[in-house]
């Protein structure tokens, strides 16, 4: 694990930075088009598709500089497949465990019947914090899971909600993260471009008969 870290440490960090970076983005695009329903699905998807571009083209290039010190194009996929899936966890494992927390804090205020006091609050607190973590996703899951309390008539009795949004619907985030990390990794590490095969132009070059300092190139 020692030597995991040493090698793909760099990637795990940029999955978090990247991931707040871009949660950031996605709240900010989201309030920006709050006037629209449409607007606001439409700002969720600008934000997630550009957050997997960015994390599609990070794991493309830790694969391409795998490939370069120490796989080969033609080495073995599992090699390929479970090096990224590790990257991908370590850099979702804050998630993960705020998912986790906010699933069991759910599960205890439904049984309880909890909709304020101590757990409500913290359940809540939870939810905004991992905002920061999950804004990409804010505009679908606004979308998707509206909170019944917004747009009430005067006269109207709120709704007592806890922590309205399910959450599997949190853990559902993480797959496309997973796959695109896992692809693009694996294709780096393959020496397969898709960039180049539609015709743009990059600065890879084959690195499967030679080790070469791949710092010096981009995908």
């Amino acid at each position: 694990m020692r030597e995991f870290f040493e090698e793909n440490g760099k990637a795990v960090v940029k999955l978090y930075v990247n991931q707040i970076a871009m949660s950031v983005f996605g709240i900010m695009v989201t309030f920006a088009s709050a006037q629209s329903d449409l607007l606001v699905l439409l700002a969720s998807f600008l934000s997630v598709g550009l957050y997997l571009f960015i994390i599609y083209s990070m794991m493309w290039d830790a694969g391409a500089k795998a490939a370069a010190k120490t796989l080969r194009a033609e080495d073995s996929g599992a090699r390929k497949i479970k090096t990224p899936f590790l990257i991908v966890l370590f850099g979702s494992l804050f998630n993960i465990l705020c998912y986790a927390l906010y699933a069991v804090l759910k599960i205890y205020a439904a049984a309880k019947d909890i909709a304020e006091g101590g757990v409500a609050f913290f359940g809540n607190a939870l939810w905004i914090a991992m905002r920061m973590l999950n804004g990409i996703y804010m505009g679908l899951e606004a979308s998707i899971f509206p909170n019944p309390n917004i747009g009430l008539a005067e006269g109207e009795v709120p709704v007592s909600i806890v922590m309205f949004t399910p959450p599997y619907y949190f853990f559902l985030t993480l797959a496309p993260l997973f796959l695109t990390g896992i692809a693009a990794y694996y294709l780096g590490a393959s020496e397969i471009s898709i960039l180049r095969r539609l015709g743009f132009k990059t600065k890879h070059r084959n690195v499967s008969n030679t080790h070469i300092d791949y710092d010096r190139y981009e995908k």
